[in-house]
């Protein structure tokens, strides 16, 4: 604790109580040490880095997450008090992704062989062996960098397939990205949050039982099944006719005319698109009979594909849906940033536990250092 610079030291206060005050003090030395950290960040070299391996075993530090007593939600839970002051308003925005971390050992816990999206292409897929983690990060704007956003991590769930060890109740990361979001609303219940995903959780499991200040936003199937939404269920009936699909919607510029906008993004570049917004209109099979609003997009000059963006806060323009939607990538610099600098691939562990608490140390001190550093 005495090699803590005093300003890091303010910011890791707050997360005491999450600790007993020995386990505490050496969750300290290894975030400092994991900071300063030069090469691969495996357990034992970041305890040497500490500069403690002369008076103590290493094995002090791989008991840190093998077994002592403490929980990452409750660790974030105390950090999402910096990371709040960095997010003006009442409105959160959260973005959810997943992504894989490369492991060996057939006795790796929660392993698998998983897609690749780093390294596959639309015509050659990749596939790897390792743990395959959920993430749910905050997107904040920092003033002295206005022209991008940043993912702060605070919640991660590790998937498991079907049969793999150890044995657990299966859930689909659609589910665990559900799960993280309700635990977001309890700890926030005064905010409203908005939640990106791509097409792969954008479904039932993160629309229907989302938490009542929780809304989502981002792709729609061109073919999903819409209909007219009602202020007030008839009956049985939940909704009103079935609609067209969003491509048909798209295509028939007689019955819904595109309007063109200018829309600036967030690196700077505008750029004039033909926009159609449809309100009123309800996904009952995977959102439920209420309303929501789906925006199409087009782009004149070819160069952009088309996009359907559905959204449950109407109250949105459809400049403020497009753009929103652009939070979504800020998810990818910080798995690139945690891959790349921060040792995500590198804790040679395999036991559940230790699984579960050493990786996710990357996107914890990411977002530490990005707290510390604004």
């Amino acid at each position: 604790m005495d090699q803590l610079i005093p300003s890091l030291h303010l910011l890791l206060d707050p997360l005491a109580p999450a600790f007993r005050s020995e386990v505490y003090a050496l969750f300290c030395d290894l975030v400092a040490a994991w900071i300063v950290c030069l090469g691969r960040r495996t357990i034992s070299r970041v305890w040497e880095t500490t500069g403690q391996a002369e008076q103590r075993n290493h094995a002090a530090a791989y008991r840190l997450f093998s077994e002592a007593v403490w929980n990452w939600d409750e660790v974030c839970r105390l950090l999402l008090l910096h990371v709040l002051a960095l997010v003006p308003g009442v409105r959160l925005w959260v973005v959810v992704d997943d992504t894989l971390a490369h492991k060996r050992g057939a006795k790796v816990a929660f392993g698998g062989i998983f897609l690749d999206a780093v390294l596959s292409t639309k015509k050659h897929k990749v596939l790897r062996f390792g743990n395959n983690w959920v993430l749910l990060g905050v997107v904040v704007e920092l003033p002295f960098r206005r022209n991008r956003y940043f993912c702060l991590s605070i919640l991660w769930r590790v998937y498991t397939k079907q049969g793999a060890k150890p044995k657990q109740e299966h859930r689909t990361k659609s589910q665990l990205a559900a799960e993280m979001l309700t635990v977001l609303a309890g700890w926030l219940p005064q905010r409203q949050i908005l939640a990106v995903a791509d097409s792969s959780y954008l479904g039932k499991h993160l629309l229907k039982k989302r938490p009542a200040q929780v809304d989502a936003l981002g792709p729609i199937h061109w073919k999903a099944a819409l209909y007219e939404a009602w202020p007030q269920p008839q009956g049985r009936r939940q909704h009103g006719d079935r609609l067209p699909t969003p491509k048909e919607m798209l295509a028939d510029d007689r019955q819904w005319p595109a309007q063109k906008q200018k829309i600036t993004f967030k690196s700077g570049v505008t750029r004039e698109l033909e926009v159609k917004t449809i309100s009123g209109v309800c996904w009952y099979d995977t959102a439920g009979p209420q309303a929501v609003q789906v925006v199409l997009v087009h782009d004149p000059l070819g160069q952009w594909r088309d996009e359907a963006l559905v959204c449950t806060d109407v109250t949105l323009s459809a400049t403020e849906v497009i753009t929103g939607y652009c939070r979504r990538w800020s998810v990818e610099v910080a798995f690139c940033d945690a891959q790349q600098f921060l040792g995500f691939h590198d804790p040679q562990v395999w036991c559940a536990l230790s699984v579960e608490r050493a990786a996710p140390m990357a996107w914890f001190v990411a977002t530490l250092v990005m707290c510390w550093y604004v």
